[in-house]
């Protein structure tokens, strides 16, 4: 990567996944017979404006927050990918006592019916009752 004098970029490191704005404070290039190198001393974003050689930081150079963000959260997504893949490859342990969604679906109808036949009734004296409407329906004619 080029970088300019004065311009600021973003660390991700990797010990401890923190961002950090450095300042890139000095450009150095270098020439010798095994070709032509540049590094760059940056300064910390310290009380002291401490500097450090950028090859010595063990992180991940952006640029922009902006490609810091999307490079975290294709990190924090494929974490996310990789948990839940664990756990379905786990969770075949319990494939014998699975219900299909069929099963699921009767017994969540069978409750629905439950509870359109019956209704609670406060009796007042701290007891509820329960009663069955449609044996209301027939005392009252309907």
């Amino acid at each position: 990567m080029n970088f300019s004098v004065g311009q600021v970029i973003y660390l991700l490191t990797r010990k401890n996944p923190k961002v950090y704005p450095v300042l890139i404070c000095e450009e150095i290039q270098k020439k010798s017979l095994n070709g032509k190198t540049v590094s760059y001393v940056v300064r910390l974003p310290t009380g002291e404006g401490n500097e450090i050689d950028l090859d010595k930081i063990d992180a991940e150079i952006f640029e922009t927050l902006e490609k810091t963000r999307s490079y975290i959260v294709e990190r924090a997504e494929a974490q996310i990918d990789q948990m839940l893949d664990d756990a379905k490859k786990i969770s075949e342990i319990f494939s014998q006592f699975v219900i299909n969604s069929e099963d699921i679906n009767s017994i969540a109808e069978e409750a629905v019916t439950d509870e359109e036949e019956y209704a609670t009734v406060d009796l007042g004296d701290g007891s509820i009752a329960r009663i069955n409407v449609s044996d209301i329906n027939k005392i009252s004619g309907d």
